[in-house]
């Protein structure tokens, strides 16, 4: 069968983002599918409009922030361009050949599919939308392109807040109606399913979980990657706010006299000595340490692959509601809640996870006839 998997695939910071990605596909190709990724970079069409952008430019205010804004990208990306997450798309991910810039490029001229899978990560995250009738955005990762007898089916989807405005709902109704298989990430999706209309939504586990961790472990070893030579303690924090004092990780492994690894995401820049690590150097990273600590839901999925002895950072504010990821992750392998407390001694609670079983019911629509 041929398989078009909409994703967000376009980071170059964001290792859980491009690994999710490539796990799905890697499990879907293994199993004698033609999976491949539709590139549709949703950010070109939530893009300002230009006419706006130079109305805004006007404002002194705005310019003064235009431009610190503009510094802290070129920062951004000359440290990114260390990670190398091109070479791992390249390399890795078989990719459409049509970049879509737009939703109704999707429309138009949809990828070639017998069926279109959306998910996992955030895609069905649309808080940051206000104006929700037709937008293009939600019409796209709700698979509204292709043809009658495409299937539609979501994997370990994440809507990643506790409620929907009724306005999204209304317009979410219609498409999801379309789908012959519905999967989310965390157990309040299955809720926020059945408001939409869908009430046969299942909880699967997010698609790392779907290759052994051997599969991984290959990924750095036939690159190579050296191991630190000395033990350390693993921080990988995303920029999503938290009420947290990264000191107190390194006061923490001065104790254990290890020494700290730090490596950023999404966008965090700050002063502090980083590590730019390939993906291929993250996975080893966080399979040699000797603790991980991190704010990253996919980070936490690789250090319960790799049975290490993990905490959570939990997030605040209007990251808050995604801290339900975390909660269904600890359901899901039936271990104790690892958040983050101020004595740190989460970090070494023993716990042994639950073997993640994969969807019948996915399996069966997988090998169905078309």
């Amino acid at each position: 069968m041929k398989i078009g998997i909409m994703t967000f695939w376009w980071s170059n910071d964001n290792y859980g983002q491009l690994l999710q990605c490539y796990a799905l596909q890697k499990y879907l190709r293994d199993a004698g599918h033609d999976a491949y990724l539709i590139r549709y970079e949703a950010s070109i069409d939530k893009k300002t409009p230009l006419y706006l952008r130079l109305i805004k430019s006007l404002n002194l205010n705005r310019l003064v922030r235009y431009m610190k804004f503009h510094m802290y990208r070129k920062n951004l990306n000359k440290e990114n361009s260390l990670r190398h997450f091109d070479d791992f798309r390249n390399k890795y991910i078989q990719q459409s050949e049509v970049l879509y810039t737009t939703y109704n490029q999707l429309k138009d001229n949809p990828p070639q599919a017998d069926c279109c899978i959306v998910g996992s990560d955030q895609v069905w995250n649309f808080s940051w939308i206000s104006k929700v009738k037709n937008h293009p955005v939600v019409h796209a990762y709700m698979l509204d392109f292709g043809t009658e007898s495409t299937k539609r089916m979501s994997y370990a989807a994440s809507w990643s807040v506790h409620s929907l405005s009724r306005k999204l709902i209304d317009e979410i109704k219609p498409l999801l109606q379309k789908f012959s298989y519905v999967s989310v990430r965390e157990e309040n999706g299955i809720e926020l399913c059945r408001q939409c209309g869908y009430e046969s939504a299942e909880l699967v586990c997010d698609p790392t979980f779907l290759l052994e961790a051997d599969v991984y472990r290959t990924l750095y070893q036939s690159e190579n990657v050296q191991k630190q030579e000395q033990k350390y303690l693993f921080l990988y924090m995303l920029n999503n706010q938290c009420d947290f004092d990264i000191q107190k990780v390194y006061g923490f492994a001065a104790d254990r006299q290890l020494k700290v690894v730090y490596v950023t995401g999404n966008g965090v820049l700050d002063k502090r000595e980083k590590c730019f690590a390939t993906i291929p150097e993250w996975l080893s990273l966080v399979d040699n340490a000797e603790y991980v600590v991190t704010n990253s839901f996919h980070c936490c999925v690789f250090s319960s692959l790799f049975g290490k002895k993990f905490g959570v950072v939990k997030l605040k504010g209007k990251y808050a509601g995604m801290n339900t990821r975390m909660e269904s992750l600890f359901n899901q392998l039936e271990i104790a809640s690892l958040w983050l407390q101020e004595d740190f001694s989460v970090l070494d609670k023993e716990y042994k996870p639950n073997p993640v079983k994969i969807s019948q019911r996915f399996l069966e629509l997988l090998n169905a006839t078309h």
